[in-house]
């Protein structure tokens, strides 16, 4: 892959040159090549590239959804990297899918176990910045999700970063769902907690009341502030705030 080193930095076509920016690499420029479309999509030899295109398009589409319903979390935990990748394990998610023809596999609920690790921020985790084990757990009868938070001592436990005085957690609850508008996550906070001192167990509860057919998921996250004159600031910059897809409850 060229690279333009020039003061004169070019975004569009020039030609059979295509002038672009990424947002890692910089500046590059590519020649136009690869195979027609139109051959693409009707040459029976690029049946497999269609099929695969079409299962791709269905994973983008049904991560979007996941977005959309998670949009008020993701601008606090969510890095750059995330659609991509979220895309990338619904794709594969839809894999899983054994009943329908190739070309035509969709993302089924009973499969959803796979999302349960996802991290919201790639370059952090909850196991990075505490030191000890949060627990949580989905009670279908009472309609309630809850998260231990055992005693710590943010000393000894919390990953310290430069400026933090505090941290909160987040516990969030979401019913799967595919709708084109899917309703929002519950969620509760656990109030800002002062990096200095041992901090009792606490446990944080959000009502959430679903089909008993709906699949549900919980997420986790911690996020650091500053305070300031009784005033709580997130870090500038902060690259470490973890969210986690921590359960998936399949009924």
């Amino acid at each position: 892959m060229a690279k333009q080193e020039s003061l004169i930095k070019f975004r569009g076509k020039v030609g059979d040159l295509s002038f672009s920016k990424h947002r890692n690499r910089g500046y590059e420029v590519r020649m136009k090549g690869g195979v027609d479309k139109a051959r693409i999509l009707n040459d029976p030899n690029f049946q497999r590239t269609r099929e695969n295109m079409s299962e791709f398009g269905t994973a983008a589409g049904t991560a979007k959804l996941l977005r959309i319903q998670l949009n008020n979390l993701l601008r606090t935990f969510a890095d750059n990297s995330l659609r991509n990748r979220l895309t990338s394990l619904i794709h594969k998610i839809q894999k899983s899918d054994s009943l329908s023809a190739r070309g035509e596999r969709i993302f089924l609920e009973e499969n959803s176990a796979m999302l349960k690790g996802f991290e919201f921020n790639q370059a952090s985790s909850l196991k990075m910045l505490l030191g000890e084990k949060l627990d949580t757990a989905y009670d279908r009868t009472a309609g309630e999700a809850t998260l231990i938070i055992p005693e710590f001592n943010p000393q000894k436990d919390v990953m310290l970063l430069p400026g933090a005085t505090h941290m909160l957690f987040t516990l969030a609850a979401a019913e799967l769902s595919a709708e084109e508008v899917p309703p929002r996550p519950v969620m509760e906070k656990s109030g800002y907690i002062p990096l200095i001192g041992v901090h009792a167990e606490q446990t944080i509860r959000v009502p959430l009341v679903v089909d008993p057919t709906k699949v549900v998921y919980i997420i986790v996250g911690i996020s650091m502030y500053q305070e300031v004159n009784g005033e709580f600031y997130p870090l500038k910059n902060n690259p470490y705030n973890a969210m986690t897809i921590v359960e998936v409850d399949i009924p």
